[in-house]
C-alpha cells in the first residue's frame, strides 16, 4: 500500500520528465569518470546552467500562461550590445545596465502588442521580432564583437562568493526563488496558471487577462536581456550572436522541467533542473571524450522522453 501511494506521489511531481534522465545520466558518467563529480565541474555545470535559467524562470511563467516567445535569444544579444554601446561610451555601469534592461522592455511590449493586442500568432510574430532584432544588432555591430570593458563590470559575470561559487549563480538563485513564490504563493502566479488553463474562463472570473500576458512578455525580454549582459561580463565582450539558438534550448529546459507547452501548469523548480540536466549533458559528453556534435541528438531524445513521461504521468495521476 505504501509503495502504492509512493508511486502515486512520485508521478504527481511535473519534474519527473527531468529527475529520471538526470539519474541515469549521473550513474552513467559517475561510473565512466568519477571526477565528474568533483566540486569545480559541479560549480561550473551550475554557472552554465545559471544564464539559461535566468530567462527560464520568466519563459516558464510565459508557458503556463499559455504563450511562446522565440525572440529571447535575440533579446539576449540585443541587451549584451546595448550594454557594450553605453559603456564604451563612457556610461557607468549601472546605467549602462538600466539601458539594456530598457531595450529588452521595448522588445517584450512590442511582442505583448502584437500577440495580444492584434491577436497575431506567438510563433510567427516572435519569429519575425527575432529576425527583426538580430538584423538590427549586424548592422549596429558589423557582426563584430565588442570588447575593452572596465573590471567593475566584468567582475558582475566573472566574480565569485568564497573564491568559489560565481555570482551569476548567486543571480539565478535569487531570481528562481523569486520566481518560485510568486507562481505559487501570489495572486498574480495563480492568475498566469488560470488564463494558461482558460482564457476565457480567467477573463470571465475577473482577471486581466491581456494585462497580465503582456507583463509576462515584457518581463521574459528584459530577463533575457539581462542574461545577456551578464554574459557579455563574463567573457569581456558582447558577441552578436550571443543567444543565438538559445530560445529553443531554454523552451526544452522548461518542458522537459514540467511546464506545459499547452499552458495551464508550470514550476520553476523543474526549469532549474531542466537548465541544469541539459547543461549536464554538454559537460558529460566533454569529461567522456564523447564528441560534442552528439549534443543535440541527445537533447531532442530526452525532450521527447520527456513528453512521454509527462504524458504517462497524466493518465496515471487522473490528469487525462
Amino acid at each position: 500500500m505504501k509503495l502504492k501511494e509512493f508511486s502515486k506521489s512520485l508521478l504527481a511531481r511535473n519534474e519527473l520528465g527531468t529527475i529520471l534522465p538526470m539519474a541515469l545520466l549521473l550513474i552513467v558518467v559517475g561510473f565512466v569518470n568519477p571526477g565528474f563529480f568533483a566540486a569545480n565541474n559541479i560549480l561550473d555545470i551550475l554557472r552554465t546552467a545559471s544564464f539559461a535559467f535566468i530567462i527560464a524562470v520568466p519563459i516558464t511563467f510565459l508557458m503556463a500562461g499559455g504563450g511562446m516567445d522565440l525572440s529571447i535569444g535575440a533579446a539576449t544579444s540585443f541587451g549584451g550590445v546595448i550594454c557594450a554601446f553605453a559603456l564604451k561610451a563612457g556610461m557607468p555601469v549601472s546605467i549602462a545596465i538600466m539601458m539594456a534592461l530598457l531595450g529588452g522592455a521595448l522588445i517584450g511590449v512590442f511582442n505583448g502588442l502584437i500577440i495580444v493586442r492584434f491577436a497575431l500568432p506567438a510563433f510567427i510574430a516572435t519569429l519575425g521580432v527575432q529576425y527583426a532584432i538580430n538584423g538590427i544588432i549586424a548592422i549596429t555591430t558589423k557582426n563584430l564583437a565588442i570588447s575593452g570593458f572596465s573590471s567593475a563590470f566584468k567582475v558582475l559575470g566573472q566574480g565569485k562568493l568564497f573564491g568559489s561559487i560565481s555570482y551569476p549563480i548567486l543571480y539565478a538563485l535569487v531570481i528562481g526563488i523569486l520566481g518560485h513564490v510568486v507562481l505559487t504563493r501570489t495572486k498574480y502566479g495563480r492568475s498566469v496558471l488560470a488564463i494558461g488553463g482558460n482564457a476565457e474562463t480567467a477573463y470571465l472570473s475577473g482577471i486581466n487577462v491581456r494585462g497580465k500576458q503582456i507583463s509576462i512578455y515584457i518581463a521574459t525580454s528584459v530577463f533575457a536581456a539581462l542574461s545577456g549582459v551578464l554574459q557579455a561580463a563574463r567573457f569581456a565582450s558582447a558577441q552578436p550572436a550571443a543567444g543565438s539558438g538559445t530560445e529553443l534550448t531554454i523552451m526544452a529546459a522548461v518542458i522537459i522541467g514540467g511546464t506545459s507547452m499547452f499552458g495551464g501548469t508550470g514550476t520553476v523548480f523543474g526549469s532549474a533542473l531542466g537548465c541544469i540536466l541539459l547543461a549536464t549533458i554538454t559537460n558529460a559528453l566533454i569529461v567522456m571524450n564523447v564528441s560534442t556534435f552528439w549534443q543535440n541528438l541527445i537533447f531532442g531524445v530526452i525532450l521527447i522522453a520527456a513528453i512521454f513521461i509527462d504524458k504517462y504521468r497524466r493518465r496515471a495521476s487522473g490528469g487525462e
